[in-house]
């Protein structure tokens, strides 16, 4: 039977070649996403034929104990397991993460099943190109935005956030979110997690990029590359200089969206709608729907 242990930090070295094997562009199979929400979630993993599944705590679709789909050599099997560990310990088999595409798989296990979702935890996933070169008329306004920033902020540069910089990038988000109110338990959580990643970067090992003007530093992004997507976990903007989100998306996909990088995703709005405008402003390719798969 699936023996669960407590997620934690520590984990992440050994779990990472588990969760690159997952062949989505879902942010909920990355390493950065998987290990900055482990608390909030709750998260327990158990190790079996090679195969990892994780398990979570959510208050939705009238379950309160969640199974992500297995990753790894043998996950048909895994979830034989999931449904014997279910079995033993009295719980609905329920699967989190999952999509339209996923269900041809489930049909031949499950026959039957209901699905809840909600539209906060939708993926935004681009084409690479259009946050890359933001060509067209649709995007004129990022353009304009960005054409803006350069004509008033002309010295300004980006790199990569290295041991060079690192300290400096952490001085520059306690000075930033010294004053921020957090108005909800998902707010709270990324504003902790944020200083874990910059406190643990090597560990994580993400990759980042800090906008400077002047050598000050104005924003900064932290993401993940997972086969053909370029994942944006964090992305932290001094709101003083007109312009600084649209410059620092711009300058990290063209840093790191090579010619493999396909995608790119922004991941979820959490039900803020002044998030969700803007995401839906680079004009998403895809709105990647996501469900708990509740078996019945």
């Amino acid at each position: 039977m699936l023996e669960f242990t407590k997620l934690t930090l520590n984990d992440i070295t050994k779990l990472r070649p588990f969760i690159v094997q997952k062949s989505n562009n879902l942010c909920n199979y990355t390493v950065g996403n998987i290990f900055m929400w482990r608390d909030y979630h709750e998260m327990e993993y158990a190790v079996y034929n090679d195969t990892v599944t994780f398990k979570a705590h959510t208050k939705y679709g009238g379950v309160t104990t969640v199974f992500s789909l297995p990753v790894g050599k043998d996950w048909i099997g895994e979830i034989d397991k999931v449904i014997e560990y279910c079995s033993h310990n009295n719980l609905p088999v329920a699967l989190y993460a999952v999509t339209d595409s996923d269900f041809k798989h489930l049909d031949s296990i499950f026959k039957n099943y209901r699905l809840f979702s909600k539209e906060d935890w939708s993926d935004y996933i681009y084409n690479a190109s259009d946050l890359v070169t933001l060509s067209g008329r649709k995007y004129s306004k990022k353009r304009n935005h960005i054409n803006n920033f350069k004509r008033t902020y002309s010295n300004y540069s980006f790199e990569e956030i290295n041991n060079s910089n690192l300290i400096k990038v952490k001085e520059f988000y306690n000075n930033l979110s010294a004053d921020d109110v957090y108005d909800s338990d998902t707010a709270k959580e990324d504003h902790v997690k944020t200083i874990e990643v910059l406190d643990n970067y090597e560990l994580y090992d993400l990759l980042g990029g800090v906008l400077l003007i002047d050598d000050t530093i104005a924003a900064f992004s932290i993401g993940e590359i997972k086969a053909d997507t370029l994942h944006i976990h964090i992305e932290k903007a001094d709101h003083q200089y007109n312009g600084v989100h649209q410059v620092l998306t711009n300058e990290f996909a063209k840093h790191y969206a090579t010619d493999e990088i396909k995608f790119i995703n922004r991941e979820e709005d959490d039900g803020d709608l002044g998030l969700r405008q803007s995401k839906l402003s680079y004009y998403p390719c895809k709105i990647a729907e996501k469900h708990i798969f509740i078996a019945e």
